[in-house]
Formats: structure tokens, C-alpha cells, sequence
């Protein structure tokens, strides 16, 4: 089995919480990444510069699971990270948000100030 079936599984679960059919190939992305359960990407910054980040989860690949999660950046003169908690639905609807690439400029104001920020 390869690895793309083994997701095709997850995705009715979670596509309820991520847009629906609609957004099948970026939640398949999305549902890839979780799976691995890493991802690593660059924060941007407004002065276009931006700081490198590994963030790692463990914990069940279903909607309504708690995974714990662990943000590192690698690389700065002070070692800095993040543990938190976070709805397995949620770090997938950002996921599909940001394409799978990196993360979303909504997860920061989350992560640092523990507010969403609505889209509009």
C-alpha cells in the first residue's frame, strides 16, 4: 500500500473542519504532512526576512485528538521553543490553509498571544 491510500481514509474526517471536497487536494497535502507528523518552513517577517522553524507533533491522526506539539528555531543565538497542545482538525485546517507550505500567518497571533484571527 502506498502512501497516498493509506490517507485517503482520513480525508471524509477531516474534510468537514477544512472546507470539504472542495479543497481535496490541498487537505491530501495537508493529511500527508500530519501523517509524517513534522514540518519545517521559514516564519516571514514584514522587513522580508524570516526565521526557520521545525515543528513536531505526536498524538492520534483523528479530527478531535489533542496532539502535543513541539516548535523549535533552529539556527538563533538563543535556543527557542514552544510546547503546546492543539485539536488534530486544527493543525490540518492550517495546513490546507497554507498549501503545506509552512504555516499560516493565523497560527502566530495563536501561538504567541493565544487568539485566532478571523479572515475575512
Amino acid at each position: 500500500m502506498d502512501g497516498t491510500s493509506s490517507i485517503l481514509p482520513l480525508a471524509p474526517l477531516f474534510a468537514p473542519y477544512c472546507g470539504g471536497v472542495g479543497r481535496e487536494q490541498q487537505l491530501i497535502t495537508a493529511l500527508e504532512i500530519l501523517v509524517a507528523g513534522y514540518l519545517s518552513g521559514v516564519r516571514r517577517l514584514s522587513d522580508g526576512g524570516g526565521h526557520a522553524f521545525e515543528l513536531q507533533w505526536s498524538g492520534e491522526p483523528a479530527p478531535l485528538q489533542t496532539l502535543h506539539c513541539q516548535l523549535l528555531f533552529p539556527g538563533q543565538s538563543e535556543e527557542i521553543t514552544y510546547t503546546f497542545p492543539l485539536t488534530c482538525h486544527q493543525l490540518v485546517h492550517w495546513l490546507v490553509e497554507s498549501g503545506g507550505d509552512g504555516l499560516p500567518e493565523r497560527f502566530w497571533p495563536w501561538l504567541l498571544q493565544g487568539r485566532l484571527v478571523e479572515t475575512t
